[in-house]
């Protein structure tokens, strides 16, 4: 891991209105992460985990402050620019698993290249050997009906690393799975992602992770606090 920062976030404050009511969610955060670093966010449901993930990617735009990845300042793109950046460098692992039901495993792994018009001999060839890696080699054209809860978010790890991202983004990524396979998951995670150096931030309420992270926060009167 090097100290060159990954993502930056300077003075971001996050509001919502609702029934009247103004509701402030973080006010004036600063963050830096390293790129290669591992940051774990805890926290119960409601918290703000959800909304800190989606500032971070500006899915969900601050209300002042920048969002810094890579020395893009992302905030000040407009949502069509947004969007292309996120699929070119960010990747989200969902609680939900959001695979394409109607779409076969190799399917689901090529959309996100399908997005970004790049698909090559050597990408479905690299699907291939993730695939083998995940030991689903047997299941390229099995769909995802016919896969268990862990072997469904497995295939959505790999979706997430198929187009090379700089930064991964997992929210409750183990939130639908019972213990044991949860802690598969996350092993799984922590090996793909450690061994590619790519940049994680997690948001999950397990403490199961806590040991793997090199930094844990948790949100606190509108800000993050270092556990």
């Amino acid at each position: 891991m090097t100290t060159e920062a990954a993502i930056t976030i300077q003075r971001v404050s996050k509001s919502y209105l609702e029934s009247g009511r103004r509701h402030e969610i973080f006010s004036e955060l600063d963050l830096q992460v390293r790129r290669g670093e591992f940051i774990v966010l805890l926290g119960r449901s409601g918290s703000g985990k959800s909304t800190f993930l989606n500032l971070v990617s500006s899915i969900d735009p601050p209300d002042s402050g920048k969002v810094i990845i890579n020395g893009v300042n992302i905030t000040g793109l407009s949502e069509h620019d947004r969007t292309l950046f996120r699929r070119h460098h960010i990747g989200f692992v969902f609680q939900s698993y959001n695979l394409i039901p109607t779409l076969t495993v190799a399917e689901n792994l090529l959309l996100p290249l399908e997005l970004i018009k790049r698909i090559t001999r050597k990408d479905r060839e690299n699907v291939v050997e993730l695939l083998a890696k995940l030991n689903f080699a047997d299941r390229l054209d099995s769909y995802p009906d016919r896969l268990s809860g862990g072997e469904q978010q497995r295939v959505a790890i790999a979706r997430v690393l198929i187009h090379d991202p700089d930064v991964i983004l997992a929210d409750e990524p183990t939130g639908n799975l019972d213990l044991d396979t949860g802690k598969q998951v996350l092993e799984l995670l922590d090996t793909l992602v450690t061994k590619a150096g790519k940049t994680m931030i997690m948001a999950t309420h397990s403490q199961e992770v806590i040991g793997k992270a090199d930094r844990v926060f948790s949100i606190q009167n509108r800000t993050l606090v270092s556990r």
